[in-house]
C-alpha cells in the first residue's frame, strides 16, 4: 500500500485532451489513449512468482517491462514508474512531489508524464504518471506500479488457474448475487468493501499492495478476540516496525464468502489505516485464493473458481522481516516465538547467503528465506557465522486448517457475461450496418458505464444508421 494524500489531482481522459486540443491545435502534450477492444480481450500472461505480488507485463516508451497491481496506491496518475523508464527530456519536466503516508513512514514522488504506456488493450499517450527511485519488491524486472487512478478507470480479471488477466472496460462485471459490492471512499480514495472478522463487521480497504491476508489497527480490539496465535515483535531494529505483531484467526468473510485460515498482521498505534479512520484492510493473500474480477469503477468484485487456500497459503515459518540492503537482506525485526527469534540473529544483522549463494546470485528470489515446515535454511551473516533456522508452524495454521468446516461455495466458472461489453464496444467501433449498430445498443444499455463509452456508441450509432432511433438516442 502506498497512501498517498494531496490537496488536487486532475485524471484527464480522452474526452477532455480532444477539447482542449481543439481549442489550441498547438498543444501537443495533453493526455489521450486510444483503446484496442481485441487486445484488451486477449490475455496477458502471468509468468511472474506469484508470490511477489500480481505483477502483468507493460509497455513504456517502447521497452518491455513489468508492473504490479496494488489497489492500495492512491498516487495521481496511471501508474508509479521507475525513473529507469523515463526519457531525460521527461525528467527534466518533473511536476511538484506528492508526499504520502505508508508503512515505513513518509516518502516523496515527483510527477511526470511518458509519452508511451501500453496496458494489454489501453495504449496511452503522454500519461500522468509518478515516479521513484526505489526498487518494487522481489521480482527485479517489476520497473511499475498500477493504482487505483487506472483501477477506477478499467475492470481487472485475473485467474490464477490459468495464469492470465486483462483488463476490460470498467462496468464489464455483470451484477449477480454473488458480487461484492466495493466503493471508492470519496475522501482516502480507497477501494473499500465489508469484511467480518471474529463476528464484527468492518468497512476495510482493499489492498491487493500488502501481502498479509489482513492488516488490522490495534485499537479494534474486538477484531482479534478470536485469535488463534498470537507473535509480538521481539525487537526492532532502526526504522522502527512497520508492524507490532502477527495473529492467526479461523477466517474472514467477503460478501457470504468465507476464507480461512486468515494470518493478520497488526499495525503499530496510529498507523496509517487508523489514521484514515479504518479499522482493517484485505490484502493480496486474500484476493490470491481464487480467481477474481474488481471492476473498482463499476462498483463490484467477484470472487469465483476454485479455492486454492490449500496451494497458497503462506504463514511465517521463520519469523523474520527484512528488507534488501546493499548486497545483503537487513534483518529489520524478530518475532516472539518464531524459529528465527531462538536463533542468535538480531535486528540490524546483514544476511549475505541463503543456503550457499549469494544473495546477489538470488537475484531478488528470496524464498529460500522462509522454508516449508520441517525444512531447514542456512543463513550467513555477512562477516560472521552461518545460522540454521529450522521452519515450524509457529501461528498454528495447520490446528486452524484442521478445525475449519466447508466454506460457502463461489461460482466455479467465469460469470456469463464478462467481456461482453468490451467485445460488443469492438464490433460497435469496427462494423457496419445494423450489427455494428446493433452492438452500440449493447453498450448504451450497459448499467455503470462512464459517459465516454456511451458517448462514443451513441456517435457511432447514429454514423452506421443515420436514421436510426431507440435507447440511448
Amino acid at each position: 500500500m502506498r497512501i498517498g494524500l494531496f490537496a488536487v489531482s486532475v485524471v484527464v481522459g480522452l474526452v477532455l485532451a480532444s477539447a482542449a486540443r481543439a481549442q489550441n491545435p498547438a498543444e501537443e502534450d495533453l493526455p489521450s489513449f486510444r483503446f484496442d477492444a481485441q487486445a484488451a480481450l486477449r490475455w496477458m500472461p502471468l509468468d511472474a512468482d506469484e508470490g511477489d505480488g500480481l505483477i502483468l507485463p507493460i509497455t513504456v516508451n517502447g521497452h518491455a517491462t513489468y508492473a504490479d497491481v496494488d489497489t492500495g496506491s492512491t498516487l495521481p496518475g496511471s501508474v508509479l514508474l521507475s525513473s529507469k523508464l523515463l526519457t531525460e527530456t521527461e525528467k527534466a519536466k518533473f511536476g511538484k512531489p506528492v508526499a504520502t503516508e505508508a508503512y515505513g513512514g513518509t516518502k516523496f514522488y515527483p510527477r511526470a508524464r511518458v509519452a508511451e504506456l501500453i496496458i494489454g488493450g489501453i495504449h496511452m499517450k503522454n500519461e500522468p504518471v509518478t515516479v521513484t527511485d526505489e526498487s518494487f519488491g522481489g521480482d527485479k524486472r517489476v520497473q511499475a506500479s498500477i493504482g487505483i487512478e487506472f483501477l477506477r478507470k478499467w475492470a481487472l480479471q485475473v485467474e490464477w488457474q490459468q495464469r492470465r488477466a486483462r483488463f476490460l472496460i470498467a462496468g464489464d462485471l455483470p451484477k449477480g448475487a454473488m458480487t461484492i459490492p466495493v466503493r471508492i471512499d470519496p475522501k482516502s480514495r480507497f477501494v473499500t468493501l465489508d469484511a467480518t472478522i471474529c463476528g464484527v463487521t468492518v468497512r476495510a480497504v482493499l489492498d491487493s499492495g500488502s501481502d498479509s491476508d489482513l492488516h488490522l489497527v490495534p485499537e479494534r480490539e474486538e477484531l482479534q478476540r478470536c485469535v488463534h496465535k498470537r507473535s509480538d515483535i521481539r525487537s526492532v531494529g532502526s526504522g522502527g516496525p512497520l508492524i507490532s505483531g502477527r495473529v492467526s484467526l479461523p477466517s474472514v468473510e467477503i460478501g457470504g464468502i468465507r476464507r480461512g485460515p486468515i494470518f493478520a498482521s497488526i499495525e503499530p498505534a496510529g498507523g496509517p489505516l487508523s489514521g484514515r479512520g479504518f479499522a482493517a484492510s484485505v490484502g493480496y493473500g486474500v484476493l490470491r485464493r481464487s480467481s477474481f474480477m474488481l471492476d473498482a469503477g463499476g462498483g463490484g468484485l467477484l470472487l469465483y473458481g476454485p479455492d486454492r487456500t490449500a496451494d497458497v497459503l503462506d504463514p511465517s515459518h521463520v519469523g523474520n522481516q527484512y528488507r534488501k540492503d546493499l548486497n545483503g537482506l537487513l534483518i529489520t525485526h524478530l518475532m516472539l516465538g518464531s524459529p528465527a527469534s531462538e536463533t542468535t540473529l538480531k535486528p540490524g544483522d546483514r544476511i549475505c547467503a541463503l543456503n550457499g549463494r549469494t544473495i546477489a546470485e538470488l537475484k531478488g528470489f528470496y524464498g529460500d528465506i522462509n522454508p516449508p515446515v520441517g525444512q531447514t535454511v542456512q543463513a550467513r551473516i555477512c562477516g560472521g557465522e552461518t545460522v540454521s533456522i529450522v521452519a515450524r508452524d509457529y501461528l498454528g495454521a495447520a490446528e486452524l486448517s484442521a478445525r475449519l468446516g466447508s466454506a460457502p461455495p463461489m461460482p466455479l466458472l467465469e460469470p456469463v457475461g464478462v467481456g461482453r461489453v468490451t467485445e460488443a464496444f469492438d464490433r460497435c467501433t469496427k462494423g457496419s450496418g445494423r450489427e455494428a449498430a446493433g452492438a452500440c445498443s449493447t453498450v448504451l444499455n450497459a448499467p455503470d458505464l462512464g459517459a465516454f463509452w456511451k458517448n462514443t456508441a451513441r456517435a457511432r450509432r447514429r454514423a452506421v444508421l443515420p436514421g436510426l432511433t431507440g435507447p440511448g438516442q
